[in-house]
C-alpha cells in the first residue's frame, strides 16, 4: 500500500506542476484517502510538493497515524486555519482549491485566512488523477464484487413469493455486511412491476407482483472501495414483450462491452449501446448514460456518456448499464462492472446475465 500511495504523491506533484501551483488544499474525503490512506471523514491534506501534511482534529489523530504510511499527521481543533497557517508559513504564493467540493462559506473561511497568496480552482481535477486503478484498488474492487456476488446468491435461494421488495434488500444487506462488506455502495434498489420503470427506486414494503420485472441494483464497499451491478429478474415467465426488450438491453450490453478498448472515448460506448436500443425503437426510454466510473466513489469519472470525450485508457473501471424503462408498465436494466486492459476489457461481475426467472 505504501508503495501505491507513494507512486499517487508523485502523480500529484506532477498535476500541481502542469498547473503552476505551489500546493494543493485536498479536501474531499475520497481524494484525502487516495493520497494519504486516512479512511476518516473529516480533515484536510496539504499537498506543498516535495512536503505533505494530513491535518485532523483530535477526535482522527490516532486513527490517522495508523492508516498514513506516507505523510506526517498534525492534530488541530481547526484544520482548515492550521493548513492556511502552514502556507502563510512557508510562503506558498499560490494554491489550488477543491471549488467543486467547498460550499461558500468554507471558500470564504479559507479566503480569509490565505492572505498573500493566488487562489485558483481545482474543479473536479484531482478526482480524474483517480480514474485509472493500481493492483491495489483493482484488488479491492474484486474482493467487493466477490463479496456482493456471494450475497446476492445466498439471497436469491432465500427469496419466495411472498417477500417484499424490502425484505430483498434487507435480507441482501444482512448477508453482504456477514460476508465482510464495510457498507452499502448505495441504497440497494428492488423495483418491481410498474416500479421497475423508475431507475432509482427505492426497496418498498410492497410484493412481488406475478408476471412481473424485478431490477435489483447493488453494490457493496469493501476496503473503502465500491461494486454495483444491476440484474433484472421475472417472477414468473414474462410475456413477449418483456422477453423481447430484455434480448434488446442485453444485445446493447453486450456490445458495449464488446467495444471497450484503450484510445476509444467514452462516448462511443454510449453510442454503441444507444443505437441498439434507438434501432428497436426505443430510444426515449433510455433515459441515463450508459455508465459511469466506480472506485472509491460509486459514481466518478469517466462518464460513459454522449458528452465525455475521455479517452480510455487500461485500468479504468466502470459500469456498462443500458436499460428501457416503459412508465406505468415496468423495466428492463443490465449492468456489468470492466476494467480497460491493454487490448479490450476485462467483465469484474460474474453473475451471467441470461433471462432468470425465479418462480416457475
Amino acid at each position: 500500500m505504501k508503495k501505491f500511495l507513494s507512486q499517487r504523491l508523485k502523480r500529484l506533484e506532477t498535476f500541481l506542476e502542469q498547473k503552476r501551483l505551489e500546493g494543493a488544499f485536498v479536501t474531499f474525503s475520497a481524494n484525502i484517502r487516495y493520497f494519504t490512506g486516512f479512511s476518516g471523514g473529516e480533515g484536510v491534506f496539504l499537498a506543498i510538493p516535495p512536503e505533505g501534511f494530513l491535518i485532523v482534529d483530535p477526535r482522527y489523530t490516532l486513527r490517522a497515524r495508523v492508516e498514513c504510511a506516507t505523510v506526517p499527521v498534525l492534530e488541530a481543533p481547526r484544520p482548515m486555519e492550521e493548513a492556511a497557517r502552514l502556507v502563510r508559513e512557508k510562503m506558498c504564493r499560490s494554491i489550488g482549491l477543491e471549488s467543486a467540493r467547498l460550499t461558500m462559506d468554507e471558500f470564504r473561511r479559507v479566503r480569509r485566512h490565505l492572505t498573500g497568496a493566488s487562489i485558483k480552482s481545482l474543479k473536479t481535477g484531482l478526482d480524474r488523477l483517480r480514474m485509472v486503478k493500481d493492483a491495489g484498488e483493482l484488488a479491492r474492487i474484486q474482493k467487493a464484487v466477490d463479496i456482493h456476488t456471494q450475497a446476492l446468491n445466498e439471497t436469491l435461494a432465500w427469496v419466495t413469493p411472498d417477500v417484499t421488495e424490502r425484505d430483498w434488500a434487507v435480507e441482501f444487506e444482512y448477508r453482504a455486511r456477514r460476508l465482510g462488506a464495510e457498507a452499502l455502495s448505495f441504497d440497494t434498489i428492488v423495483a418491481s412491476g410498474p416500479r421497475s420503470a423508475i431507475p432509482h427506486a427505492t426497496a418498498d414494503p410492497v410484493p412481488l407482483p406475478s408476471n412481473a420485472p424485478v431490477v435489483f441494483d447493488h453494490g457493496i464497499i469493501y476496503g473503502g472501495y465500491c461494486s454495483d451491478e444491476t440484474a433484472t429478474f421475472f417472477t414468473t415467465p414474462p410475456p413477449k414483450e418483456f422477453e423481447t426488450i430484455y434480448q434488446v438491453v442485453k444485445e446493447a450490453h453486450d456490445a458495449a462491452i464488446a467495444a471497450v478498448r484503450p484510445g476509444r472515448r467514452a462516448r462511443a460506448l454510449d453510442a454503441v449501446a444507444r443505437g441498439i436500443i434507438q434501432k428497436a425503437g426505443y430510444g426515449d426510454a433510455f433515459t441515463h448514460s450508459t455508465g459511469h466510473g466506480v472506485g472509491l466513489e460509486i459514481h466518478e469519472a469517466p462518464t460513459i456518456g454522449f458528452r465525455d470525450a475521455t479517452r480510455l485508457e487500461p485500468g479504468m473501471v466502470f459500469t456498462i448499464e443500458p436499460g428501457i424503462y416503459l412508465p406505468g408498465r415496468g423495466g428492463v436494466r443490465i449492468e456489468d462492472m470492466v476494467c480497460v486492459t491493454e487490448t479490450g476489457c476485462r467483465v469484474l461481475t460474474k453473475r451471467p446475465k441470461f433471462l432468470t426467472v425465479l418462480f416457475e
